[in-house]
């Protein structure tokens, strides 16, 4: 085999395992198909310290890896500084409003319906890089930094509905957290689009990248829809399985806070308000009352070595019921190393950066 072959099947290789480097950062997201709140990071919003709160949304939107392949997405084709500051500040203020208006008025919908929406906008994003409104569709795309602010304003509505899952309505810090989990979402944002623009700038310097670029968009369609499917079928399930209302609660050592939910989402917050829930002490035989607030969330201290039974009975007659096991606190990781999935992702796409430089001095010799 001559020198010049072996040459240009090493450059095809490299070629090769960069893009597919670049695509796995892309449709590595889709392999996690939700992104809930953990029991960890239920715990830090319970205790109520502000770094605890800003590390959550921090982390929130880290693992939001519909949120991420949007921003990548979005992060395609700016080169210049100045019109990376525009769409990212076009992005952050939409998703900034809905979810401080949307978390304070208590304002929610199906978890389901909004990610759905949320992978329409990945779909979206890739559509438009591939100029697919022009080639396919014959008129040229809407304003994007219109529709980057408008699906700022979707994002921020599945942040909000995130963020109401654990926080209680009438905590008198309710503000306060929303304000200081979104500084943590912004941290996020940030870091997160700190590594997209070190790859993606090192990889528009290589000759191959229009083909790159083009693999990596149709990618993200290819995600988006996914997405989309998965999440409409996780709401037809959900609407299956609510025959009856339900019990989301979150336990600490001595600590209860939870939501009742209604069977019908529409019928809204009315259904769960100002309703009866009794709190059965299985270790004692012992029975106490306590009432939903006005959009169904409750606390209460308990034994930290008991075992409580919830009932509630919803205005038509229908029952909820859980059991609570005390003293269930999510451990502390002190004496083990967590690595989260997507600081993978980041090493990922960092590493087909340094590849792709290689290549671009090679082709320079």
């Amino acid at each position: 085999m001559s020198h010049d072959l072996l040459s240009l099947r090493t450059a095809l290789a490299n070629h090769l395992v960069g893009y597919l480097l670049l695509l796995a950062a892309a449709l590595m997201p889709s392999l996690s198909f939700a992104h809930d709140m953990t029991d960890i990071a239920r715990d830090r919003m319970a205790e109520g310290g502000f770094l605890n709160v800003m590390w959550t949304g921090a982390e929130h939107m880290l693992s939001g890896y519909d949120h991420l392949l949007f921003l990548l997405g979005v992060m395609f084709f700016l080169t210049r500084l100045r019109d990376i500051f525009m769409f990212v500040t076009a992005f952050t203020l939409g998703h900034t409003v809905t979810l401080i208006f949307a978390t304070f008025a208590g304002i929610t919908a199906n978890h389901y319906l909004i990610d759905a929406v949320i992978a329409v906008t990945v779909a979206y994003k890739g559509f438009e890089n591939l100029n697919g409104f022009k080639r396919w569709l014959g008129f040229n795309a809407p304003n994007l930094l219109v529709m980057v602010f408008i699906f700022g304003l979707i994002h921020g509505f599945g942040l909000s509905a995130r963020l109401q899952a654990v926080t209680l309505a009438d905590d008198p810090d309710l503000l306060g957290k929303i304000l200081i989990f979104n500084l943590g979402v912004e941290v996020g944002q940030i870091i997160a689009l700190m590594i997209m623009a070190v790859a993606i700038r090192s990889w528009q310097q290589v000759k191959t990248w229009p083909m790159i670029s083009k693999a990596c968009n149709t990618a993200l369609v290819i995600a988006g829809a996914g997405l989309l499917v998965f999440q409409l079928n996780g709401y037809v399930n959900d609407l299956r399985q609510r025959s009856a209302p339900s019990f989301e609660v979150f336990t600490d050592i001595d600590q209860v806070m939870g939501r009742l939910i209604a069977a019908d989402e529409t019928a809204g917050d009315d259904a769960v308000a100002d309703l009866e829930i009794q709190v059965f002490d299985l270790n004692t035989q012992r029975i106490e009352f306590l009432r939903t607030d006005d959009q169904g969330w409750f606390a209460f201290s308990g034994d930290s070595t008991s075992r409580y039974q919830l009932t509630a009975t919803d205005n038509d007659g229908r029952q909820a019921q859980t059991e609570v096991i005390m003293g269930s606190a999510a451990p502390s990781h002190d004496d083990e190393l967590h690595i989260p999935f997507y600081v993978y992702i980041a090493l990922l796409m960092l590493l087909s950066s340094l590849l792709s430089r290689r290549l671009t001095a090679r082709e320079l010799v």
